[in-house]
C-alpha cells in the first residue's frame, strides 16, 4: 500500500496503473439500475470536473456544496473539487420523505458558511434557487453543469497534500446548527489506513465493500474515500432504498461478495424487524467478515438478535464489530483488531461490561455488577494507528480505569478545526497538548473504551447524574415503545433547586392516554426510583432527528421550552417527581427489541 500524503496523487496514480484498471465503484440508483466507473475513469472524470469548476470561477479553498445522490456524477465532482484544491462539502439531498429536514440543513449551512457554489440535481435545484435568493449562494443544476463540462476547460492540479484542507464535513448538529469540520489530506489517508489496518483490509486478497450510507454522513463519505485509497471494489446504494427494503442491502452484500460494510445500530434492528424468509432465499452472507457498527449507542441485545436472525444465511457472529468515532476525527477513533483468519466461534468483538448503575449514578465509577442484571455497555475497541484517547475529569485531570469522565482524542485523524461562519477562518478547539474534548462521556477498562452518552445531555436530579438512555430504556418494555421513539431531558427548576425530568414519547393518538402515561410513570418508579415531572406524547415522526437519524435531545428540549413540540395529548396534569431510595437489587432493564418506526424515514 502506497503511504502517500495526497489523495489527489493517489487518485491520479490510477492513470498510470494497469493492475487495478478492472476495479472501481458501482452506484445503484433508486430504480435499482447500476452505473459503474473504474478508478482510471474516475481520475479522468475528476480532471474534467476540475476544469469545469475552474470555468465556473472556483479557486483553491473555495467551499463547494454538493446536493447530489450517490452516483458517478457525485464522486466525479467530489474528486474534481479535491484535484482543484477546492473544499467539497456534501449536504443532504431533499427527497420525498425528508424535504423539510434536508432543505433546512442546506439552508442553514449555506447561510452560515456561504459556499461559492451549490451543485444540485435538476429536480432539487428550483427549491434551492428560491432559498439562495436570501443567502446569495450560486446554485447550478446538472443540466447547466453538463454544458460547462462540454467546454473542456483545462484543469489546474492543486499541490495540496498532508495538512492542507481536503474537504468539509458537516456534523450532526445537536440543536439545529451544524458545525463544519475541516479535514486534511493527511486526516483522510491516516483514517483510511487506520480502519483498513485494524481489520487487515487487503484488495489483493479480495476485500470489497458495500454501503447504503449517505455521502453527507462521515460513515458514508469515508467508506467511499477509503475504498478509493485502497482501489478496492465498492458498491454504493441509495439510503432511501435501504429504508424501503433493508433486506435488499443484505442481498447486495451477498451478490457483491462484499467483505466489509458499515451501519448504525438502528439498521440492524430494522433488518430484524423486516425479516422475511422468502426475501432471504438464496442469500449467502458468508463472505462478509466486517460489519462496523457505530454512529449511535450500540446495545448487546440488538447485535445478538441480528446475528441469530441471519446466521442461517452464512453470517458469522465475528463480523459484528462495535466501533467509535466522529466527524471531527474524520471517522474512526477506536476499533477492534479483527485480524482473525477463518471461522471464529462466538462474539469475539461484542465485549459486554455489566456495570452497577447505582455506583455509576452516585460515584461516577463503572463498577462491575455482582450479577448478570447490571447495565450492559459494549466495548468499542482500542485506538486505530495514529490515534489516542484519554478519559478526563472535570478539572482536566486524566482518570484511571473505570472512572467516568469526558473522552478526549488526538492524533493523525483529528480535524484541522471548525470553519467559522462568515469569514471562513478556522477555530482550533484543542488544548495546548493537542487534545480535542469530544463531549462524549465514557470510561476505559481492560484496555477497551466504553461510551455512555453525551455530556450536554446528562440529567442531574438531586446531585445524581442520569444518562438519557437509562431513562429511555427503562420505558422500553411498554407496549407503545419502540427503539428510538422516546427522548428524556432535564429542565432546571430554580424553586426546587434541581432539574425536572421531562419525557417525550412518539405514539399513535389512540395510545396517547392518561392510562399509558400512568403506566410509563410506574415503569420509571420501578426502574430508576422516581417518576417524571411530565410525560408528553408527540406525533409519529415528531421528535427531532439529525439527517443521519440520531435523536436530537437538546433540540427537543428547546422545542418543549418554546412550545413548538408537536404534542398530541396534554389533558392530564403533570405528576410531581418523587425522589426515593433505589433498592440495591433494582437495576435498569435491558433495551427493548421493538422496531424503529420513527427512524425509518430519517435517512430517506
Amino acid at each position: 500500500m502506497t503511504h502517500c500524503v495526497s489523495t489527489t496523487r493517489r487518485l491520479l496514480e490510477s492513470l498510470d496503473s494497469n493492475a487495478i484498471s478492472h476495479h472501481g465503484m458501482t452506484f445503484v440508483d433508486d430504480a435499482g439500475n447500476d452505473e459503474r466507473i473504474s478508478y482510471r475513469e474516475l481520475a479522468e472524470q475528476a480532471l474534467l470536473h476540475a476544469g469545469a469548476l475552474r470555468e465556473l470561477g472556483i479557486r483553491e479553498n473555495d467551499l463547494v456544496m454538493l446536493a447530489l445522490p450517490a452516483s458517478v456524477a457525485h464522486v466525479s465532482m467530489l474528486m474534481g473539487c479535491v484535484v482543484l484544491g477546492a473544499l467539497p462539502c456534501t449536504v443532504p439531498l431533499p427527497g420525498k420523505r425528508m424535504v423539510t429536514t434536508a432543505t433546512h440543513v442546506v439552508d442553514v449551512a449555506c447561510d452560515m458558511y456561504r459556499p461559492k457554489l451549490l451543485i444540485a440535481t435538476d429536480a432539487c435545484a428550483p427549491s434551492l434557487v428560491s432559498m439562495s435568493q436570501r443567502t446569495g449562494v450560486r446554485v447550478i443544476d446538472e443540466t447547466a453543469l453538463a454544458a460547462v463540462l462540454a467546454v473542456g476547460t483545462a484543469p489546474i492540479i492543486s499541490a495540496k497534500a498532508d495538512n492542507d484542507a481536503h474537504h468539509v464535513q458537516l456534523t450532526s448538529g445537536s440543536i439545529s446548527y451544524p458545525k463544519a469540520a475541516v479535514l486534511s489530506h493527511r486526516n483522510v489517508i491516516a483514517n483510511s489506513l487506520g480502519i483498513g489496518g485494524s481489520v487487515g483490509f487487503d484488495t489483493e486478497r479480495g476485500d470489497r465493500t458495500a454501503s447504503w450510507l449517505p455521502l453527507y454522513h462521515d460513515m458514508g463519505l469515508l467508506t467511499l474515500l477509503s475504498n478509493l485509497h485502497y482501489r478496492s471494489p465498492l458498491l454504493m446504494m441509495q439510503p432511501s432504498s435501504f429504508i424501503r427494503n433493508p433486506l435488499g442491502w443484505l442481498k447486495r452484500v451477498a451478490t457483491a461478495r462484499a467483505t466489509t460494510t458499515s451501519v448504525p445500530t438502528f439498521a440492524l434492528r430494522y433488518c430484524v424487524r423486516r425479516f422475511n424468509e422468502i426475501a432471504m432465499a438464496g442469500i449467502d452472507l458468508s463472505a462478509c467478515r466486517n460489519i462496523f457498527i457505530g454512529g449511535e449507542r450500540v446495545d448487546e441485545s440488538t447485535l445478538h438478535a441480528f446475528a441469530d436472525t441471519f446466521a442461517p444465511y452464512g453470517l458469522e457472529r465475528s463480523a459484528l464489530q462495535p466501533c467509535y468515532g466522529m466527524a471531527e476525527s474524520t471517522l474512526a477513533v477506536t476499533m477492534h483488531r479483527a485480524w482473525h483468519e477463518g471461522r471464529v466461534d462466538g462474539y469475539p468483538y461484542v465485549i459486554a461490561d455489566r456495570i452497577d448503575t447505582r455506583d455509576l449514578i452516585e460515584q461516577r465509577r463503572a463498577v462491575q455488577a455482582q450479577t448478570q442484571d447490571g447495565e450492559a455497555v459494549l466495548a468499542v475497541g482500542t485506538p486505530i494507528p495514529g490515534m489516542d484517547y484519554a478519559i478526563v475529569g472535570d478539572h482536566g485531570d486524566a482518570l484511571d480505569d473505570r472512572h467516568v469522565g469526558e473522552v478526549s482524542v488526538r492524533g493523525t485523524s483529528v480535524m484541522l478545526g471548525y470553519l467559522n461562519a462568515g469569514d471562513g477562518s478556522l477555530t482550533t478547539p484543542f488544548n495546548p497538548d493537542g487534545w480535542f474534548a469530544t463531549g462524549d462521556i465514557g470510561y476505559a477498562a481492560n484496555g477497551q473504551l466504553f461510551i455512555l452518552g453525551r455530556k450536554k445531555e446528562i440529567i442531574i436530579i438531586r446531585g445524581c447524574n442520569y444518562f438519557p438512555h437509562e431513562i429511555e430504556e427503562a420505558l422500553g418494555t411498554h407496549r407503545v415503545m419502540q427503539k428510538g421513539n422516546c427522548i428524556a431531558f432535564g429542565l432546571h427548576d430554580e424553586a426546587a433547586g434541581t432539574e425536572r425530568l421531562i419525557v417525550a414519547v412518539e405514539t399513535r393518538p389512540a395510545d396517547a392516554t392518561a392510562k399509558t402515561r400512568a403506566e410509563l410513570q410506574t415503569l420509571l418508579q420501578q426502574h430508576i426510583g422516581f417518576s417524571a415531572q411530565e410525560i408528553v406524547f408527540v406525533e409519529a415522526g415528531g421528535l427531532p432527528r439529525t439527517t443521519s437519524g440520531k435523536l436530537q435531545r437538546l433540540k427537543c428540549k428547546a422545542q418543549y421550552e418554546a412550545g413548538t413540540l408537536a404534542v398530541v395529548e396534554t389533558t392530564v396534569q403533570p405528576v410531581a417527581p418523587e425522589i426515593i431510595t433505589l433498592p440495591a437489587e433494582v437495576l435498569l432493564v435491558q433495551p427493548s427489541q421493538a422496531g424503529v418506526r420513527a427512524a425509518e424515514g430519517a435517512l430517506a
